[in-house]
C-alpha cells in the first residue's frame, strides 16, 4: 500500500507522461484502432525519453510501459510502429529491471504458440518483439529456443509474406543473441527448418532472411552442424546465386562465404560435448567444390551473374578468415594460386573471368594486407608470373594485381627487384598481346612509384628497341615471331614510360623523347623488308608516336610538328582500291592503319584544339588525312572478307574517334554524309549489330538507383557488375591517364556500335530541321519494322542512345531551340519506346531523361505542353510501369527546364505524382518518388507550400509498407533530405518537421542496409549545410565516427566528406572533439585513392582551423603518427619514450656523430604489440602536415616571440615547442625514407625563418636558435651529402644559406666553416653536377641554388664590412680569404647565371656563338620550371659579383692589403674577388640598367642585399627593414657603386659614356623616395672622386 502511495505521488517525468499517453491509446483501441502516425511519433519520443530517463524512474514506470507496448504489438500495429515498440521493449528491460524478460519472452511465445490462427499483423508484431528480445538478452532466455523454433515452422504456414519474413528473422535474432549456448536440438531443427522451408520460398524477402540464417549458423560456430551439414549446406548456397532477384544471390554469396569460413576453422565450430560425440573437422575440399569448380564450369545466360556470386562468396570468405577468425594477413597469400587456379582452365582469355578474379585479389587479398606483407605478395605474385604452366589470364591477373599492390605501398620494395627480370621483364616477349600491355603497365605503375627509375628504363628501352629492329630484320622461322612479340613489348612499355611524364615530380631527359621520337619515325619510314615484320614494326612506331603526342609538352614538338605531320602522307593514297590491292596480307595492313590513325587523333587532341595558335593551319591535313581514311573504309567495305571484320570494325572506330576529337563538326562537314551514312548503320541494318553500352555513361547518375547499375557497396564492385568484357576485346590504352579498370573493356564491334552512336549524336546536332527529320524518320522506321524481332531490344537501347547522344550534341553545339517538328518527332519516339511493356530500367530511363532534355532544347511553350500531356497521360494509363515512367520524365523536365518557367505546374505535378506514389506496386512507388524528389530539387523555395504535404506522404508509405524494401525505404529517405535542403533553416530543433524528419530517417536506417545507412549519414550532412542550427555539433560527430570504418567505401566517402562540411561551417566546435587520431587511422587502413585524398584535405583543413589554438596538440599528433608503429584500430595500444631504449625505432633514423638530439620527455610514441610500422603514405603525410605547423598557427605575434609568449596569462604557443618540433625535424630529416628528409629539412628552414630573429630571454643578447646549432649544422651535412637525391640537396642548399646569413651561427667561426666547406665542396664537380635519370632544369636548379648559397653568404658577409668595419666578427673575416680564393670560379658562374637569367627573363637577342651555361635553358619548359629560381637568385647574385669585383688587368688581383691600408683602399674586404674582362663589365652594367627601369616594384624577401646588417644589442643580425619586400634599386644602385671604382676607370672599363648614362638614372632619382636619394649621392660621389674626374665630369655634362 505504502509503495502504490509513493508512485501515485511521484511528479509526471516526460518518460511518464509518454507512458500515460501510450496506456491511453491502448485502452481507447476497442473502439477505434490506434492512429499509426500518432504511435509512430509517440513511441520515437518514448524511445529518446528512455535514453535520458534515470533507472530509478524507469523502474517506477516499467511495468506499465511494458504492458502498454505489448498490447499495442497484439493489437496488430503497422511494421514501423511494432519495430518502434519492439526497440522500446528491449530498451525498457536493458535499463530498468532485467529480470522481467523471462515473463515478457514467455508471455509472447505463449501468445506465438496459440493454437489459432491470429491475424498476420498481430502475429508478425509479436515475432519482432520477441526476436529483439533475443538479440539482446538471448544468452539468458536460451532455454525457449526450441519453442522458438517451432513456433517459426508454423508461422511458415502463413500466406503472407512478410509475415514468414518476420519468422525467420525472428529466428536469425534468435540465433544471434543466443551465440551457441542453447541446447543442441533446438539448433538441429532450426537448421532443418532453415533448409527445408526457407530457402525455397516463393518470396524473395522470405529466401533472404533465409540466407541470412545461414550467416547467423556460421558466425555462431554452426552449433551442432558437422561437416556433411555444411557442405550440404554450401552446396544449396551455390544453388542459390543462380537465383534471378540480385539482393537474394548476395545473400546467398555471403551466406557460403560464412559456412566455408567456418568449415575451414574446425575449432571454431560449436559441437556437442561427451563420448559419443567426434572432435570438430576441417571442410576439405570445401572451396575446390563450392567456389572454384563451379566458376570453372560455369555457363549459360546467367553464368556473369553465377560468378559475380562466387566472386563475392570468396571475398566474404577471405574477410571471415581475417576478421572473424583473426588469422594472420600473411595467410591470405595461401589463397592465391587458388583463386588464380580458376583461370587455369581456358587456354584463351575470358575478359569476365578475369575481372572477378582481379576482385578478389584486390578486395579480398591485398586489401586486407598490411605493408610488410604486401611486399610479400608481390614476390609471390612474381613467382606466378615465373611458374611455366601459367596460363595469359593468370599472367594478366597476377601483372594487373602487381600495378595495384605497388601504387597502394608507394614504393618498391628491394625484394621485388630481385625478380622483375623474370617476371615482368620476361612478360614483355609474351605471345599474347594482352600479357604485354599489362605488362607495360605494371612497368609504368613501378615508374610512378619510383621516378628515379624511369630515365634508364627509356634509355634502355631505346636501346634494346633498336636492337630488335636490327635483329627482325634478319631473323626467320619461329624465332622471328618471339623477336616480333618482343619488338611490340619494348615498344608498348616505352609508351607507357612516357606517357607518365607530365606527372613524374622531376621529368626526365628531353633526349629521351627525342630519342624515342627518332626511333619511331624509323620505324614508319625505314621499316624491314619482311613484310610481316614491317607490319608489327609500324603498329609500333604509331604506338610510340602516339603516347609522344599525348604525353610531350607541345612546347616541346612545335619546332617539329610539321615534320611528324608529314608522317601520315605515304599512310593514305588518294588512289585507296590501288593501295588495298597491293596489300598482300589486308587484315594486317588494316591494323597498321588504325593505329596511325590513333596516332592522328593524339595529334588532333595535342595540336588542334580551338586556342591553339596554329589551329587553322594544321586542321586542313589533319581533315585531308580522314577523308582519306573514309574513302579506305568505302573501299573495304564493298570487300566481302570474313578474316577483316574484326581489322576493319577497329579502323572504322578509331576514324569515328578522330573525326569526334575535332571541336568544330562543322569543320568537317564535307564528309557528313558518309559519316551519317556509317553512324546510322545500327538503324538501317538493326540485326548486325550488337546492343550499345555507352547508354550506362550518357544516362545522369543521379537516377542510377533506378537501375539497372544499382550503386552497391562501392564502385569497384559497380564496375564488376556492369563489365560486359569478350575475348576479342580491345586492348588497353597504354598512354592514357585512366586505364581501363579490367582488361579487355569490351569487344570490337560493340566498341564500334558505341562510336556510331556517339557519332550520330554529334551528326544529329549539326543538322538542319530537315536533317534532324531524316535522321528521326530512319530511327522511328527502325523502332516499327523490329518490334517482333529478337534484336529489338537491342536496337531500342540503341536509339536511345542515340537520341540521348543527339539532345545532349545539341546542348554543346547549339543556343537556339529546335523546331516544332523535330520536337515532336523525337517525342513521339521516345513515347513510343515508354509505350512498349517489356522493356529494361536503362531504356525506361533514357526515355524518360529523353522527354526532359527536349525540354531544355525547346521553348517554354513546348515545356509547359510537353508536361501538361505527361501528367494527363500518367493519370489515365493503367500500365505501371508507363506510370512510373512518366513520373520520371515529368521529373527530368522539372530538372532540365525547372524554376520560374514551371512553377505554375508544381502544384499539379505535386499531386500527380502524390497519387501514383501512393499506388500498391512498388516499383510505380520508387519512380514516382523519384521523380518527386527531382522536382522539390529543381522547385527551391518554391516548394515550401508542399513540405506538410509531402512529409505526410512519405509517412503514408513508410507506415503502408509491410515488407520492409529497402528500395522503398531509401526513396523516402530521399524525399526527407531534399524537404531539410528545401526547410533549411526553418528546420528548427524540437519542431514537428525537424522531430518527424530525424524518426523517418532513424527508423529506415535501423536494419542497417547500405542504401538506408547511406540516406542517414546524408541526413546529417543536410543538416550540417541547410540546417546547421537544428543539431548540434557533438551530435553530428558522434553520428558520423562509426562510418569511417565502415566496410562500405561509399559509407565512408558521404561521411569524410560530411565531416569536411562540419569543419568548415564550425571549426572551433569539431576542435573540441579530437577526432585526428581517428582520421588519421582511417587514412592509414584505406584503400581507395579518392576516399584517402579526401581524408588528407579534411585533416589538413582541420590543421589550418585548429593549430591557432593548439599547436602543441597537432605536434603530438604528427610525432605520433610519424613514430608509431601500429595502426589497426583494435591494437592493445601502449606507450613508450623516444629517448627509450628500443632498437627498433631508433634504427630507422640516421644517427649523427655529435649525437645531439634530445627529445621532449613528455612527448610519447604510439606503440603496438603487433611488429607492424604505419604504412609509408601515411608517415609522409603526417610529415607533411608537421610541416605545415608554423605557417598554420597564423600571424599572432606570440607565436614567435618567447618573451611575448611568457607574458600570456594562457595559451598554447608554437615557441614554447620549439624545441619539439626541431627535434622532430631533424629526426625527419636524418630518416631512413630518403623521400621523407626534404620535408624535415624543409621544416627546419622555415623555423630559421620564423624564429631566427628571436632573442633568447634567458640569455640577453643571444639568440633563441643559436641553442640548437647541431640540430641544424648535422641535418645540412646529411642533405649536402654526396648520395643525396636532387629534392633534399636544395632543401639542405636552402637551409644552409639561412643559416649562414640569419645569424643562428655567428660567434662560431668553426661552425660557419663547416657549412662554407658544405656549400663548397659541390663547386669541385660543378660541372658533373648532372642527373641523367632527370629534367635538365633538376641539375640547373641545383646549381642555381648552389651559386646564390655561395652569393647570399658573401653578402652577407659585406654587409657587415660596410656597416660595422671596426667590429667584424672574427667567423666573418675568415671568409674572406676562401672567398678571394673561389671568387674567379664563382665569378665566371655568376655572370653566366645572370646571362641566361637575361634570356629567360627579357628574351634578349643572343649571339649565335653563345651557349646557354644552365643546359636546356632555352626550351620554354626548362626556363618555365627555373623562372621561380632564377627569379630569386639574380639580385643576389648580381650584387655578389659586383662586390670587391677588379678588372681582369688590375695590379692586385688576387692579393690582399695591409690593414693599415685598408682605409684607403676601394677594396672593402682588402682582397679582389671577381675579375672581370671589358665584355663582363658592360654585361653587367647593362643588365643592372634594364632591370632597373623594367617597372618591377617588389623583390623577395629573402634578398640579402649589402648594407642590411646591423648590429642588435652585441650579436649580428639581419636588419630588421630587410623582413619587407625591397626596390629594385636598393639592389641595383650599390653594384653601380662598386662597379665605378678607380681600377674600373684607369683600365678604359669606366668610360664618359657610361658616366653620362649613370646621370641620367641620377636625374631620374629626383622623382623617387628619399631611400634612392641616399643612395644615389653615394654612387654619384664615389663616381665624382675616383681619379679626380671632377672637373672632367662637370665640364662634360654640364
Amino acid at each position: 500500500m505504502a509503495k502504490a502511495y509513493v508512485r501515485d505521488n511521484v511528479p509526471l517525468s516526460r518518460f511518464g507522461v509518454l507512458v500515460a499517453q501510450l496506456e491511453s491509446i491502448v485502452f481507447s483501441a476497442a473502439h477505434k484502432a490506434p492512429d499509426p502516425l500518432l504511435c509512430f511519433d509517440l513511441l520515437s519520443d518514448l524511445i529518446s525519453a528512455i535514453s535520458e530517463e534515470p533507472k530509478e524512474s524507469i523502474n517506477l514506470w516499467q511495468r506499465k510501459c511494458e504492458d502498454a507496448l505489448y498490447s499495442l504489438i497484439v493489437l496488430g500495429a503497422r511494421r514501423p510502429v511494432r519495430h518502434l515498440a519492439s526497440v522500446a521493449m528491449s530498451m525498457i528491460i536493458l535499463k530498468g529491471d532485467s529480470i522481467s524478460i523471462y515473463s515478457r519472452a514467455s508471455t509472447l511465445q505463449g501468445f506465438l504458440a496459440d493454437g489459432r490462427k491470429n491475424e498476420p499483423l498481430r502475429v508478425a508484431g509479436a515475432a519482432q518483439c520477441l526476436g529483439n528480445l533475443y538479440r539482446h538478452f538471448g544468452r539468458r532466455i536460451t532455454s525457449g529456443l526450441l519453442e522458438t523454433t517451432a513456433i517459426v515452422t508454423k508461422l511458415m504456414k502463413y500466406n503472407e509474406d512478410f509475415v514468414r519474413q518476420e519468422a525467420l528473422q525472428m529466428l536469425w535474432n534468435a540465433l544471434e543473441g543466443s551465440g551457441g549456448n542453447a541446447a543442441f536440438p533446438a539448433y538441429a531443427e532450426a537448421y532443418r527448418l532453415i533448409m527445408r522451408l526457407g530457402i525455397g520460398d516463393k518470396s524473395f524477402i522470405v529466401r533472404i532472411a533465409a540466407a541470412r540464417c545461414l550467416s547467423a549458423f556460421a558466425n555462431i560456430g554452426g552449433p551442432g552442424l558437422g561437416v556433411v551439414d555444411i557442405d550440404n549446406s554450401s552446396s544449396y548456397c551455390m544453388k542459390a546465386l543462380e537465383d534471378p532477384v540480385s539482393s537474394v544471390r548476395d545473400a546467398f554469396a555471403e551466406a557460403l562465404g560464412a559456412l566455408l569460413a567456418l568449415g575451414m576453422n574446425p575449432e571454431a565450430q560449436v559441437q556437442p560435448k561427451g563420448k559419443g560425440n567426434l572432435a570438430p573437422k576441417k571442410l576439405e575440399g570445401g572451396l575446390q567444390k563450392h567456389l572454384i569448380l563451379p566458376f570453372t564450369k560455369a555457363s549459360g545466360p546467367r553464368s556473369k551473374n553465377f560468378r559475380i556470386g562466387l566472386t563475392l562468396s570468396w571475398v566474404f570468405f577471405l574477410q571471415a578468415i581475417r576478421v572473424k577468425y583473426l588469422h594472420p594477413d600473411s595467410e591470405l597469400q595461401n589463397f592465391v594460386v587458388p583463386v588464380m587456379d580458376m583461370l587455369r582452365v581456358d587456354s584463351s582469355v575470358d575478359a569476365q573471368a578475369v575481372a572477378c578474379v582481379l576482385y578478389i585479389l584486390r578486395v579480398g587479398v591485398t586489401d586486407q594486407m598490411s605493408e610488410p606483407t604486401q611486399r610479400g605478395f608481390l614476390v609471390l605474385l612474381g613467382k606466378q608470373l615465373q611458374a611455366t604452366d601459367a596460363c595469359p589470364s593468370i599472367q594478366i591477373a597476377a601483372l594487373r594485381t602487381l600495378s595495384y599492390a605497388l601504387k597502394t605501398l608507394g614504393e618498391v620494395p628491394p625484394e621485388f627487384k630481385d625478380v622483375l627480370d623474370d617476371t615482368v621483364v620476361a612478360a614483355l616477349s609474351h605471345p599474347t598481346p594482352l600479357v604485354r600491355v599489362e605488362a607495360a603497365l605494371t612497368w609504368r605503375a613501378l615508374a610512378e612509384v619510383d621516378p628515379t627509375c624511369v630515365g634508364g628504363l627509356i634509355s634502355f628501352g631505346v636501346t634494346t628497341l633498336s636492337a630488335l629492329r636490327e635483329n627482325v630484320s634478319f631473323e626467320k622461322g619461329s624465332n622471328l615471331q618471339y623477336e616480333l612479340d618482343s619488338l611490340h613489348g619494348q615498344a608498348t612499355v616505352l609508351a607507357a614510360l612516357m606517357s607518365i611524364s607530365p606527372r613524374l615530380p622531376l621529368g626526365y631527359p628531353a633526349r629521351l623523347p627525342r630519342s624515342v621520337l627518332e626511333v619511331s619515325r624509323k620505324m614508319l619510314t625505314k621499316s624491314s623488308r619482311n613484310p610481316v615484320a614491317a607490319t608489327v614494326e609500324k603498329e609500333a612506331g604509331w604506338l610510340l608516336l602516339s603516347s609522344l603526342l599525348g604525353s610531350m609538352p607541345k612546347e616541346e614538338m612545335e619546332y617539329q610538328v610539321f615534320d611528324i605531320l608529314s608522317l601520315w602522307t605515304p599512310v593514305f593514297s588518294r588512289d585507296p582500291e590501288n593501295e588495298i590491292n597491293k596489300a598482300d596480307d589486308l587484315p594486317s595492313a588494316i591494323s597498321v592503319w588504325a593505329a596511325s590513325i590513333d596516332a592522328l587523333t593524339a595529334f588532333i587532341k595535342r595540336f588542334v584544339s580551338p586556342n591553339d595558335v596554329n589551329q587553322k593551319i594544321l586542321l586542313q591535313p589533319v581533315l585531308l588525312y580522314l577523308n582519306l581514311a573514309l574513302s579506305y573504309i568505302s573501299v573495304l567495305s564493298a570487300k566481302e572478307q570474313p578474316n577483316m571484320k574484326h581489322a576493319l570494325d577497329l579502323l572504322t572506330s578509331r576514324i569515328l574517334i578522330a573525326y569526334l576529337s575535332l571541336s568544330d563538326p562543322m569543320a568537317y562537314k564535307s564528309d557528313h554524309q558518309q559519316l551519317v551514312q556509317i553512324c546510322t548503320t545500327p538503324f538501317r541494318d538493326a540485326s548486325a549489330c550488337e546492343e550499345s553500352s555507352c547508354l550506362r555513361m550518357l544516362l545522369d547518375k543521379r537516377d542510377a538507383w533506378l537501375g539497372p547499375w544499382i550503386p552497391g557497396r562501392d564502385w569497384f564492385e559497380d564496375e564488376l557488375r556492369a563489365f560486359e568484357g569478350g575475348k576479342t576485346g580491345v586492348l588497353p590504352c597504354v598512354w592514357e591517364n585512366e586505364t581501363p579498370i579490367f582488361p579487355q573493356p569490351e569487344t570490337i564491334s560493340k566498341m564500334l556500335v558505341n562510336q556510331m552512336i556517339l557519332g550520330f549524336g554529334t551528326m544529329f546536332a549539326c543538322q538542319d530541321s530537315s536533317g534532324m527529320l531524316s535522321l528521326l524518320g530512319t530511327i522511328d522506321q527502325c523502332l516499327k519494322t523490329g518490334r517482333r524481332q529478337a534484336w529489338h531490344a537491342a536496337s531500342v537501347t540503341n536509339i536511345c542512345a542515340a537520341l540521348l547522344a543527339g539532345l545532349k550534341a545539341l546542348l554543346f553545339l547549339r543556343s537556339q531551340p529546335l523546331g516544332i517538328d523535330v520536337l515532336n518527332a523525337a517525342q513521339a519516339i521516345f513515347q513510343s519506346i515508354l509505350a512498349e511493356g517489356e522493356i529494361s530500367e536503362s531504356q525506361r530511363r533514357a526515355s524518360s531523361e529523353g522527354l526532359g532534355m527536349l525540354a531544355r532544347v525547346g521553348n517554354d511553350m513546348f515545356t509547359a505542353r510537353l508536361t501538361r500531356l505527361l501528367l494527363g497521360d500518367g493519370t489515365s494509363v493503367m500500365d505501371s510501369n508507363y506510370a512510373g515512367s512518366v513520373a520520371l520524365a515529368i521529373g527530368c523536365i522539372h530538372r532540365s527546364a525547372g524554376g520560374m518557367a514551371l512553377s505554375s505546374l508544381v502544384p499539379s505535378t505535386v499531386n500527380f505524382l502524390s497519387m501514383l506514389a501512393r499506388s500498391s506496386a512498388a516499383n510505380l512507388q520508387i519512380w514516382s518518388l523519384h521523380g518527386l524528389l527531382l522536382t522539390i530539387e529543381s522547385a527551391g523555395l518554391s516548394y515550401l507550400s508542399h513540405v506538410q504535404a509531402t512529409l505526410g506522404l512519405a509517412m503514408d508509405i513508410l507506415l503502408s509498407e509491410e515488407n520492409g524494401r529497402v528500395e522503398l525505404q531509401q526513396s523516402v529517405g530521399r524525399i526527407i533530405n531534399a524537404i531539410v535542403a528545401v526547410l533549411g533553416p526553418e528546420l528548427a530543433p524540437g519542431s514537428m518537421f525537424f522531430s518527424r524528419c530525424k524518426y523517418v530517417i532513424a527508423e529506415i536506417s535501423s536494419h542497417q542496409e547500405i542504401a538506408t545507412l547511406l540516406e542517414s549519414v546524408r541526413f546529417t550532412q543536410q543538416l550540417v549545410l541547410f540546417a546547421p542550427q537544428a543539431v548540434t555539433v557533438h551530435s553530428h560527430v558522434q553520428n558520423i565516427l562509426p562510418n569511417l570504418s565502415s566496410r562500405q567505401p561509399t559509407l565512408r566517402h558521404l561521411a569524410v566528406s560530411t565531416l569536411r562540411h562540419l569543419i568548415e561551417k564550425d571549426p572551433a566546435s569539431v576542435i573540441d572533439e579530437q577526432i585526428e587520431d581517428t582520421l588519421f587511422l582511417m587514412l592509414d587502413e584505406e584503400t581507395d585513392i579518392e576516399i584517402g585524398g579526401l581524408v588528407r584535405s579534411t585533416i589538413m583543413r582541420l590543421l589550418h582551423a585548429s593549430c591557432p589554438s593548439f599547436p602543441s596538440h597537432w605536434l603530438s599528433i604528427c610525432r605520433n603518427m610519424i613514430l608509431a608503429t601500429s595502426t589497426r584500430r583494435d591494437d592493445n595500444l601502449t606507450h613508450d619514450h623516444i629517448n627509450g631504449t628500443d632498437g627498433e625505432t631508433r634504427s630507422e633514423f640516421g644517427e649523427d656523430d655529435e649525437n645531439m638530439v634530445s627529445g621532449s620527455k613528455d612527448s610519447p610514441v604510439v606503440r603496438a604489440k603487433r611488429d607492424k610500422h604505419l604504412r609509408y603514405r601515411t608517415r609522409v603525410f603526417a610529415a607533411e602536415c608537421l610541416s605545415h605547423i608554423p605557417e598554420a598557427v597564423g600571424k599572432n605575434p606570440a607565436h614567435f616571440d618567447l618573451s611575448l609568449a611568457r607574458a600570456q596569462s594562457s595559451g598554447d604557443w608554437l615557441v614554447i615547442q620549439v624545441q619539439e618540433i626541431i627535434s622532430l625535424a631533424y629526426q625527419i630529416s636524418t630518416i631512413q625514407f630518403e623521400n621523407i628528409r626534404p620535408v624535415g629539412v624543409g621544416l627546419l628552414s622555415t623555423i630559421v625563418d620564423k624564429f631566427g630573429m628571436i632573442q633568447d630571454p634567458e640569455l640577453p643578447g643571444r639568440l633563441l636558435l643559436e641553442q640548437y646549432q647541431a640540430q641544424l649544422i648535422s641535418a645540412v651535412r646529411t642533405a649536402l651529402d654526396a648520395s643525396s637525391g636532387p629534392i633534399l640537396l636544395e632543401a639542405g642548399l636552402q637551409l644552409a644559406t639561412k643559416m649562414l646569413t640569419s645569424g643562428i651561427i655567428s660567434g662560431d667561426q668553426i661552425a660557419v666553416k663547416r657549412i662554407f666547406f658544405l656549400i663548397s665542396r659541390p663547386l669541385d664537380d660543378f660541372k658533373d653536377l648532372y642527373y641523367p635519370s632527370f629534367a635538365e632544369w633538376v641539375s640547373c636548379k641545383i646549381k642555381i641554388r648552389l651559386l646564390t648559397a655561395h652569393a647570399s653568404l658573401k653578402c652577407y658577409t659585406y654587409a657587415f664590412l660596410r656597416r660595422q668595419r671596426s667590429e667584424i666578427p672574427d667567423e666573418q673575416l675568415a671568409l674572406l680569404p676562401l672567398f678571394a680564393k673561389s671568387s674567379s670560379l664563382l665569378g665566371k658562374y655568376w655572370i653566366r647565371t645572370l646571362q641566361d637569367y637575361s634570356y629567360v627573363c627579357f628574351r634578349l637577342q643572343t649571339k649565335s656563338e653563345w651557349k646557354p651555361f644552365l643546359d636546356g635553358i632555352q626550351s620554354s619548359l626548362v626556363s618555365s620550371k627555373l623562372e621561380q629560381c632564377l627569379e630569386e637568385a639574380w639580385p643576389v647574385i648580381l650584387q655578389a659579383v659586383s662586390l670587391d669585383a677588379v678588372p681582369v688587368n688590375s695590379s692586385e688581383n688576387g692579393s690582399s692589403i695591409s690593414k693599415e691600408d685598408t682605409s684607403k683602399s676601394d677594396l672593402y674586404s682588402g682582397y679582389s674577388m671577381v675579375e672581370l674582362d671589358l665584355k663582363d663589365y658592360q654585361f653587367l652594367w647593362g643588365f643592372a640598367l634594364l632591370v632597373l627601369f623594367q617597372g618591377r616594384d617588389k623583390l623577395d624577401k629573402n634578398i640579402i642585399p649589402v648594407g642590411s646588417v646591423k648590429s642588435k644589442s652585441g650579436k649580428h643580425s639581419l636588419a630588421e627593414d630587410t623582413l619587407t619586400a625591397l626596390k629594385l634599386y636598393e639592389i641595383v644602385l650599390p653594384v653601380f657603386q662598386f662597379l665605378s671604382t678607380e681600377r674600373f676607370f684607369s683600365n678604359k672599363f669606366l668610360t664618359m659614356d657610361i658616366c653620362n648614362e649613370l646621370l641620367q638614372v641620377f636625374f631620374y632619382s629626383t622623382f623617387m623616395e628619399d631611400t634612392w636619394d641616399s643612395l644615389a649621392i653615394s654612387v654619384l660621389s664615389k663616381c665624382l672622386w675616383v681619379g679626380g674626374l671632377l672637373n672632367d665630369f662637370v665640364g662634360c655634362t654640364f
